[in-house]
């Protein structure tokens, strides 16, 4: 891949993301840790130093206080001090006139260099740390002694090598923190690549799934606890694109079959009128029997279109307020004549305002009714009720008594082109119930059907109420 392919805006993949994070939360980690140790050493040597330094004005006061004053003692314990196991030690002593009664060696030249904290209590004051242009760095403390008259104690201590140290142990800390940070992301990747591993072999898998493959689905009980909802979902978007593949490929067989009996029917009767000479008479009844066929074509095709523009919602509701009763005796009154050929009796009860597209409501109803007269014997009855239900909705329930259908069947009923038999299809082309579905669909309501063999069926057909109210 050229560099001139990859999008800018693209965003970064899991891996990177996760070595990020990780060596983000790495590096914070070493911080606070490098941070705390530091400090914790740095405040050590501050203890230590500030400790010796009471120490030994401790010491000093304690001659200092004796009577009479002991210059000698007092040096030779100022030079004690000089012997212990730190860093270089100073002091003097200033008498109240600010005359140098006593110091250790090199005292003077670092007075002059460093600038004392002042001070008047007998208690040392705090210490301040003060550094030489030399690099050389000391801390410094003051005190005044208890007795009379009034001395001065100054004290500073050469802690030079313990900056030293520190500084070593900043660039040890640093080195020690790039090179953390460094395996840490190294390892953050290798752990994010092996934690990503299920989520590729799902990628590849995904990525080998065919039209003939929709039954090969993903193994669930391979893929870790955060991946196993993913991998069920896909299962089951699976199971659904192999139904759906069936249903598509069973509606293609059943739409050619129904295409290719009238194009037969059309070819034949062609073929046959034109294997002689016809009268003019012959030649108008092929035609009247072909413009029947085309007819039937012309349904199947319209019908089609119905149902595709159906399920794309494309197909504009003009939903007012009808009154139920008067739709179906409508239906009723158009439909009349095609029962009183079997005498079947068809009787509307009940009263209950709908919220529905008038023309959709009336095809779905008539294309029910239309099936019940087929099936429902000679001097039977079909009975349409109407019913308010607890949700402020409408039931439209329509039952005769006819011959029934078996209970395998009724899950299938809505299918395109399915038929129970050839006694039950007549002479639709099974695409009646699929559109009072459809239609159903289109205003959010449902369709349900009951039968039992021998007692005939009833069709529920749910409106919902109007929400606008």
């Amino acid at each position: 891949m050229s560099l001139n392919s990859v999008d800018p805006a693209r965003p970064w993949s899991m891996t990177a993301r996760l070595t990020g994070l990780f060596s983000l939360a790495a590096l914070l980690i070493f911080l606070g840790i490098g941070f705390y140790l530091y400090r914790s050493l740095t405040e050590t040597f501050a203890q230590d130093n500030r400790q010796f330094l009471l120490k030994e004005i401790q010491l000093l006061q304690n001659v200092l206080a004796e009577q009479p004053l002991n210059l000698e003692r007092l040096a030779d314990e100022q030079r004690e001090g000089l012997d212990l196991p730190t860093g270089e030690y100073y002091s003097r002593i200033l008498d109240e006139q600010g005359h140098n009664l006593s110091e250790t060696p090199g005292m003077t030249a670092l007075a002059a260099m460093l600038q004392f904290p002042r001070h008047s209590g007998s208690q040392p004051g705090n210490e301040t740390i003060q550094a030489l242009p030399d690099g050389r760095y000391f801390m410094l403390m003051t005190a005044i002694s208890n007795a009379k008259p009034k001395h001065t104690v100054q004290i500073g201590l050469d802690i030079s090598h313990q900056a030293a140290l520190l500084t070593e142990y900043r660039r040890n800390l640093a080195a020690t923190l790039l090179i953390g940070l460094l395996f840490s992301g190294l390892s953050a990747l290798a752990v994010a690549r092996r934690g990503l591993k299920p989520l590729a072999i799902m990628a590849r898998h995904m990525e080998g799934v065919t039209a003939a493959q929709l039954h090969e689905q993903l193994v669930s009980t391979d893929y870790p606890r955060e991946l196993l909802d993913l991998a069920v979902a896909f299962n089951a978007m699976l199971r659904r694109l192999d139904q759906s593949f069936a249903q598509l490929q069973q509606f293609s067989a059943d739409l050619a079959h129904e295409l290719r009996t009238p194009v037969n029917n059309l070819t034949g009767e062609c073929e046959v009128i034109l294997g002689q000479p016809r009268s003019v008479g012959e030649y108008r009844n092929i035609l009247e029997s072909n413009l029947e066929e085309y007819r039937r074509l012309a349904q199947i095709i319209e019908t089609l279109l119905f149902l595709a523009r159906a399920d794309n919602t494309e197909i504009a509701l003009h939903k007012i307020g009808l009154d139920a009763r008067a739709e179906i005796e409508a239906v009723c009154s158009y439909l009349d004549a095609l029962a009183e050929e079997k005498r079947i009796c068809l009787l509307c009860q009940g009263e209950g305002e709908l919220y529905a597209d008038a023309q959709l409501f009336k095809r779905a109803l008539s294309n029910l009714l239309v099936n019940a007269i087929q099936h429902t014997p000679v001097n039977g009855e079909i009975r349409i009720s109407i019913q308010t239900t607890d949700d402020g909705g409408v039931d439209i329930r329509l039952q005769d008594n006819g011959c029934g259908i078996a209970a395998e069947h009724l899950p299938k009923l809505f299918d395109r082109f399915y038929r129970v038999n050839s006694a039950r299809s007549g002479e639709g082309c099974g695409l009646g119930l699929a559109i009072v579905k459809s239609i159903m669909e289109l205003h959010r309501g449902r369709i349900t059907i009951t039968s039992e063999l021998g007692e005939g069926t009833l069709v529920t057909l749910h409106f919902v109420p109007d929400r606008r109210n």
